[in-house]
C-alpha cells in the first residue's frame, strides 16, 4: 500500500490533529457518547466522514451502539452489513461508501467501528482504510482507558460487594472469583493475621486453585504452610525464597497488605501464581492493587471488630456472632435475662500495693498478668467479661446466647470460681512475685469472690458500647465479694439451690448480713468442692 506526498500528509495531519483531540477529551472527562460525537464532528470538518458508527463497550461495561451524521439507532437494521465486523472491510450501500473494522481490545475483538462517505466525497479504497486504521488506533487507546477503568469499578464493586459477608472466609472466597474473571492466575495463597488484644498474632492462609479454594488453616490444613508459619515467627516478613519452597513454584508474584499509612503494620500477604508462568500485566497488576486494597480494608475492620468482640468475648463465641449478619441487635441489644456472676477481688490489694508493688508499672503488671490469666482460664467454660475495675474481675455467664439452662450456668459459675482461686494462688507463687511472698501477711492474700444467679439487663450500653449488666442482684453480688476473705467463694440462697441437684459443691451456712437501704439481711454460704 503506497500514498503520494498529500495523501502521506493528510495522514500525518489526521493522526496528530486527532490525538489533540482526543487528549482534550481525556483531559475534560467527557463521557463515551459524548466524546465520540465531538470525534464525529471532528472528522466530518477533516474528511467530510458523514456518519460515524462505534459499537462497544460503554463506562458500565454495558453494550452499546453509537451513531452520528446521518443515520440513527436502527443503523444495523438498515445497513446489514455492520453486523458483526470481524475483518476489515468497505462497501457501498445505497449510495453511501462505508469502510469498517473490528474494535481489539488486548487481543480480543470488543466491537467495530466504521466511517461513512458520500460517494462522491469518499476517499480511494487504500486511503480510506488507511484513515480508519489510524482513528481507530488513536481511539484504541481511548476506549481502553475507558474499559479499564469501568472494569476496576466494576471490580470494586464486586469485591467490595463479596467482602460484605459477615464471614470473612465466605467473603474472601466471594471476592477470588471477582477477581478471576479479570487476572489470569493458576493459584493464589492469602496470609493474614488476626491481631489479638494481648499482642498475640495468630496467621491464617486461604490456599485457591483457580477461583476455589482448597486448603485453609481451619477445616483443610496445608501440611507445608502450617509448618512454615510454625517456623517463622514472622512469616508474612519471610523472603521469597522460603516461600517458593512452601509453594513449590518458582515464578510469584507478591502484594502486601499494610494496615496504615503512617504506622506501616504487615496484616497480610497475596501470593499468585501467574498463568503458564508468564509475569501479569500492567492491567492485571492494577486489578490486584484495587483486589489488595479493597481486601486490606476488610482485614482492617475485620480485626477491629474482633478485638472490639474480644474484650468481652471468646473466640468461639465471637466467630458464631460475626457469622450472623444483624448480630448486635439479635444478640447484643440490652434485655433482662437470668445470668450466672462472679465479682472477683484481690484480698489485701491496697496493702499489697502500698507496701509491696508501690510503683503504678508493678500494681498494672500484675493486675493485667492476673487479669488476663483468669480470662485466658474461663472464657472457655464459658464466661464473658463485664469489666475489671482496679483490681476486680466481673464476669457474666450467660451472654449472648442465653441458650444454657439455670444449673448449667451456676455450675459454671461455680467451676470457675474455684479456677479463679486456685490460679490466683498460683500466680502468687511465681518467682517474680517473690517479694511478695516474703510479706507477712502473704496468706492473707489471695481472691475473695461473690456469686449469684438472678436477673439483669445485659447487653452493650454506654458510648462506648461496653458490655454490662445492671441490677439489684449484681450490687447484691459486690456485697457478698466484699464479705469473704483470702480464697473463699461465698453465693446467695438461689446458687446454692440450683446447685445442690448436681452434688458437685457442697455448701455451709447460712450465714447473714445487713445490706444498704435493704430491709432483709442478705443470707448466704460458703462454697467448697464436693469430696463426692
Amino acid at each position: 500500500m503506497s500514498f503520494n506526498l498529500q495523501e502521506l500528509q493528510l495522514l500525518r495531519d489526521l493522526q496528530l490533529e486527532l490525538d489533540g483531540v482526543i487528549e482534550k477529551l481525556q483531559t475534560a472527562h467527557h463521557d463515551l457518547e459524548t466524546s465520540l460525537g465531538k470525534v464525529f464532528l471532528f472528522l466530518a470538518g477533516k474528511l467530510n466522514v458523514v456518519s460515524l458508527f462505534v459499537e462497544t463497550q460503554d463506562e458500565n461495561l454495558n453494550h452499546r451502539v453509537f451513531c452520528f451524521g446521518a443515520c440513527d439507532d436502527n443503523i444495523k437494521r438498515q445497513v446489514p452489513q455492520l453486523h458483526q465486523i470481524n475483518r476489515a472491510i468497505n462497501f457501498n450501500f445505497n449510495g453511501i461508501l462505508w469502510y469498517a473494522q473490528p474494535i481489539e481490545m488486548a487481543g480480543k475483538n470488543t466491537g467495530s467501528i466504521a466511517l461513512a462517505f458520500a460517494q462522491d466525497k469518499a476517499p480511494e479504497k487504500n486511503l480510506g482504510s488507511a484513515m480508519l486504521d489510524c482513528i481507530s488506533e488513536l481511539l484504541d487507546g481511548f476506549f481502553f482507558g475507558i474499559h479499564s477503568s469501568s472494569l476496576k469499578h466494576s471490580l470494586i464493586m464486586g469485591v467490595q460487594s463479596a467482602l460484605k459477608n459477615h464471614s470473612i472466609v465466605d467473603s474472601i472466597d466471594g471476592a477470588v472469583y471477582v477477581l478471576k474473571k479479570e487476572v489470569p492466575f493458576r493459584k493464589l495463597i492469602i496470609l493474614y493475621s488476626d491481631h489479638e488484644l494481648t499482642g498475640i498474632e495468630n496467621i491464617n492462609y486461604l490456599v485457591y486453585e483457580g477461583d476455589q479454594r482448597i486448603h485453609d488453616s481451619v477445616e483443610m490444613k496445608h501440611a507445608g504452610l502450617d509448618a512454615f508459619i510454625k517456623d517463622h515467627g514472622n512469616c508474612l516478613s519471610a523472603n521469597t525464597e522460603a516461600l517458593k519452597k512452601v509453594v513449590g513454584e518458582e515464578n510469584l508474584t507478591i502484594t502486601y497488605l499494610l494496615d496504615g499509612l503512617i504506622e506501616e503494620n504487615l496484616i497480610g500477604k497475596l501470593i499468585f501464581v501467574p498463568e503458564h508462568g508468564n509475569n501479569f500485566s500492567i492491567f492485571s497488576r492494577e486489578i490486584v492493587q484495587v483486589f489488595a486494597e479493597t481486601l486490606r480494608q476488610r482485614l482492617v475492620d475485620f480485626n477491629r471488630e474482633r478485638n472490639a468482640l474480644r474484650k468481652f468475648f471468646p473466640d468461639t463465641v465471637i466467630a458464631r456472632l460475626i457469622a450472623e449478619p444483624g448480630y448486635e441487635k439479635i444478640y447484643l441489644t440490652p434485655r433482662e435475662a437470668q445470668i450466672g456472676i462472679i465479682f472477683a477481688d484481690i484480698s489485701g490489694f491496697t496493702k499489697m500495693s502500698e507496701q509491696i508493688l508501690k510503683t503504678p508499672e508493678r500494681i498494672t503488671n500484675l493486675v493485667d498478668k492476673w487479669s488476663n490469666g483468669i480470662i485466658h482460664r474461663v472464657f472457655p467454660i464459658g464466661a464473658c467479661l463485664d469489666k475489671v475495675v482496679g483490681d476486680c474481675l466481673i464476669l457474666l455467664f450467660g451472654p449472648p446466647f442465653y441458650e444454657a439452662d439455670a444449673a448449667t450456668i451456676v455450675d459454671k459459675v461455680l467451676e470457675s470460681a474455684r479456677i479463679i482461686v486456685d490460679y490466683t494462688n498460683e500466680f502468687l507463687r511465681l518467682p517474680e512475685n517473690i517479694d511478695i511472698q516474703k510479706h507477712p501477711d502473704f496468706e492473707k492474700f489471695g481472691v475473695a469472690i461473690g456469686t449469684n444467679y438472678c436477673p439483669a439487663v445485659v447487653g452493650l450500653i454506654g458510648p462506648n458500647d461496653d458490655l454490662t449488666a445492671f441490677s439489684s442482684g449484681m450490687n447484691i453480688t459486690a456485697r457478698l465479694q466484699g464479705l469473704a476473705k483470702a480464697n473463699q467463694i461465698l453465693a446467695t440462697e438461689k446458687v446454692r439451690e440450683l446447685a445442690m441437684a448436681s452434688g458437685k459443691w457442697s455448701f455451709t451456712g447460712p450465714e447473714s448480713a445487713p445490706v444498704k437501704n435493704v430491709e432483709k439481711p442478705l443470707v448466704y454460704y460458703h462454697v467448697k468442692k464436693s469430696e463426692k
